[in-house]
């Protein structure tokens, strides 16, 4: 065989190797911990083959053994050993998270927490300031950071990665500014930058009901209404990039005008301010959708009335993306789906979902199981995955705040 086909025949072994590595993690990041007779299954690799890779692969310290007992095994992702910080960002407010594996400590810092900071309105110069004092807490503790995750409150364009124009309004201060730039340039690790429907559904296919799923949806319905799309156990983005923006279908011709421009999108009514103003034109005003929610439990027939009809609401939407995508299960999460049977009765018996069975089977319909953090969560697993490491399951110290003590502020980090 000539020089030329030698290099490329290992070219070939290098692609299949590579490939090979690539279909396990994912296959761990999808199931959770598995034997190797099923990562074989789910892989179609050869038991010798998936041998081989998850002993190279422990041996890099990407995966672990959990003895099952004295002959076999489950195979576990290995976490990272230093640390990670994840942050979400709302219109009003960041708040980020330092996870601490080397030990096993999480700390919390929000915008709020800061004088330098309060009461403003969310800025990239303030999401900046508390990824380097989180980073500078990290170096300190002798566990660096080795990984950002952002969860930003809106859409993310693919062609320029910034914030979509028709957004502007809801994150004035982030307008025109190039997501990834601005932070890598002033920080050298890996950084992962997401809408934050798309985080939280991350979390919830990773660590919840979608777990093994292999397409899903997950709706997150508080301030605003979005999804976050797993098709073929990746996150589904779209051409544009705006993929899941399902709060901005419209539901209902000629109602109010939503701040996208559009009439009639459904977070008009299934968002928190929505669900809000019906009430208070019903004479029974609350402050806050968790109010709403409250209430609703506790026998308050206005308020069990509005969320049912949000359910209504969402339903209808959903009917359409079930005609178009067909995920095998949908989760409502947020504080809407914190109302549980309220809302999931209301979506059930929508006339538009109701006549999915004329078409076939409908999907599986559940309450998000990740009630909190799920943005800051699922930022976690997807700077892990950019970092081909995992966490199979969440550890209690994960879920744990701990406020940051705030000392002297963090010195800039070149």
């Amino acid at each position: 065989m000539t020089k030329t086909g030698n290099v490329e025949r290992q070219a070939s072994r290098r692609a299949d190797r590579a490939t090979n590595i690539q279909g396990i993690l994912d296959a761990l990041r999808a199931n959770g911990p598995c034997t190797q007779a099923e990562i074989a299954r789910m892989t179609s690799l050869s038991p010798a083959t998936v041998n081989k890779v998850v002993q190279a692969l422990r041996d890099e310290g990407k995966v672990e053994y959990n003895w099952k007992n004295r002959r076999e095994a489950l195979v576990c992702l290995s976490s990272a050993r230093d640390s990670l910080v994840t942050m979400l960002v709302r219109s009003s407010a960041v708040y980020a998270t330092l996870l601490d594996f080397s030990n096993q400590t999480r700390i919390d810092l929000a915008s709020s927490d800061l004088e330098t900071w309060r009461e403003q309105e969310s800025s990239p110069a303030m999401a900046l300031d508390i990824a380097k004092r989180l980073i500078a807490v990290a170096q300190e503790r002798g566990s660096p950071v080795s990984g950002l995750a952002i969860a930003i409150e809106g859409p993310i364009e693919a062609s320029t990665g910034e914030i979509a124009p028709w957004a502007w309004r809801r994150l004035p201060k982030w307008k025109g500014i190039s997501l990834n730039q601005h932070f890598s340039r002033h920080l050298r690790i890996p950084i992962v930058i997401e809408n934050d429907a798309n985080l939280s559904a991350l979390a919830e296919w990773t660590w919840g009901v979608g777990r093994g799923c292999n397409d899903f949806l997950k709706l997150t319905c508080c301030e605003g209404v979005g999804g976050g799309f797993i098709i073929n156990g990746k996150l589904y983005h779209g051409g544009m990039g705006l993929a899941g923006e399902i709060g901005h279908m419209v539901v209902e011709e000629g109602d109010e005008i939503c701040f996208c421009g559009n009439r009639g999108c459904l977070s008009g009514f299934a968002s928190e301010n929505a669900i809000l103003a019906v009430l208070r034109a019903s004479n029974n005003p609350k402050s806050s959708l968790q109010e709403v929610v409250n209430s609703a439990k506790q026998g308050d027939a206005a308020c069990q009335r509005v969320l049912y009809e949000a359910g209504v609401h969402l339903g209808k939407a959903l009917a359409i993306v079930v005609r178009v995508i067909s995920p095998s299960v949908i989760a409502i999460g947020g504080i809407l789906g914190a109302a549980g049977d309220i809302v999931l009765d209301g979506l059930r018996s929508s006339p538009d979902i109701t006549n999915l069975r004329a078409i076939g089977q409908s999907p599986e319909f559940l309450l998000a199981s990740i009630i909190d953090d799920a943005e800051i969560l699922g930022g976690m697993s997807a700077i892990l995955a950019e970092l081909n490491l995992g966490v199979s399951t969440l550890a209690p110290w994960m879920l744990e705040p701990q406020p940051l003590a705030l000392a002297q502020p963090a010195a800039a980090i070149a």
